[in-house]
């Protein structure tokens, strides 16, 4: 039976709250709290259930499972090529689900994308989903969770210090997918996603282009002073942000920084896209799924993060 190779985001997580009064509750209370464990919520057009399937002092291991009922595939005869609808009776709908384990000592959370499934950034719209639904959850007073992009190399403060910037770079491909992607987010989300590239992104996507690429450049940086350090600064770190989205990032190629460290005088360029830390696990591939394969993601999330920690525990 062939496998196929599950892709883990991994990010930190930052837990505010928003108002003095509020009842402080860090991101394991919020997973094991009964007004958000066990919910359905209604996410976009999928149904959101969100389970835990083990814990213990290290972990939480949670799954999520979604159901679209709605807008569904059609089915075809390969054989005959005759297209016909799938046989889904009223009150069904199809079911897919992704698994996350969150790391208790590491504060982390490692989260399989499944596109078919909901992303991380949607995971915690239910969340949100679910404090604004319960009253009880609502007098312990507002909370926002930010998720932290995890840079193998520490590529980011690297980038955010150098003492002068000679060029940077973005590259993105489908830019008008991309363009969707975000206001799509955004109807979504509480917080909107910051675009400091925005021009260029719709100009591109008019253009009908599969590529946008974005440069600025300082031919003698040295002497000039190189691009504006501030401005620089500020837009790595909304792009830090920006690429903590995983439907995002697959639409961008290039994200490169280059100038002069605080301890070199040669130039350096870093990639923060190749950087970002991430992991993956395999399954096999069913050709009718029937389960879901909860045990397998579990067994095989937990060989990935016994093989994760040692390295990620000197990023953290």
């Amino acid at each position: 039976m062939s496998t196929k190779n599950c892709k883990v985001d991994v990010v930190s997580i930052k837990v505010k709250q928003k108002d003095a009064t509020a009842l402080k509750m860090n991101f394991k209370d919020i997973l094991k709290h009964p007004e958000i464990l066990g919910q359905e919520k209604q996410i976009g057009n999928k149904i959101v259930n969100y389970s835990i399937v083990e814990e213990n002092e290290k972990y939480i291991i949670g799954f999520v499972r979604t159901i679209l009922d709605k807008d569904l595939p059609a089915k075809i005869d390969k054989k005959t090529k005759a297209i016909s609808k799938l046989d889904v009776k009223d009150g069904e709908g199809l079911a897919f689900g992704n698994i996350f384990l969150y790391s208790i000592e590491l504060n982390c959370i490692f989260y399989e994308v499944n596109k078919n499934s909901i992303y991380l950034n949607a995971f915690k719209e239910y969340i949100y989903r679910c404090y604004r639904d319960s009253e009880a959850i609502a007098t312990t007073g507002s909370f926002a969770i930010d998720f932290g992009t995890i840079y193998r190399k520490k590529e980011y403060d690297r980038a955010i210090k150098m003492r002068s910037y000679k060029s940077f770079i973005l590259k993105v491909h489908q830019p008008g997918k991309l363009l969707e992607t975000i206001n799509q987010l955004n109807q979504s989300l509480e917080e909107k996603i910051e675009n400091d590239f925005l021009p260029q992104l719709e100009q591109a996507s008019k253009l009908n282009s599969e590529i946008a690429e974005i440069e600025f450049n300082v031919s003698r940086p040295k002497k000039t002073g190189g691009l504006a350090q501030d401005m620089i600064v500020s837009i790595l770190g909304r792009l830090n942000k920006f690429l903590g989205y995983g439907q995002i990032r697959e639409y961008v190629d290039k994200v490169e920084v280059s100038g002069y460290t605080v301890d070199s005088e040669t130039k350096t360029p870093i990639d923060l896209l190749g950087d970002i830390y991430f992991a993956n696990f395999k399954i096999t591939i069913p050709r009718l799924d029937a389960d879901l394969q909860k045990k397998e993601r579990k067994e095989n999330i937990i060989l990935m993060y016994d093989r994760e920690y040692p390295i990620l525990n000197e990023y953290i």
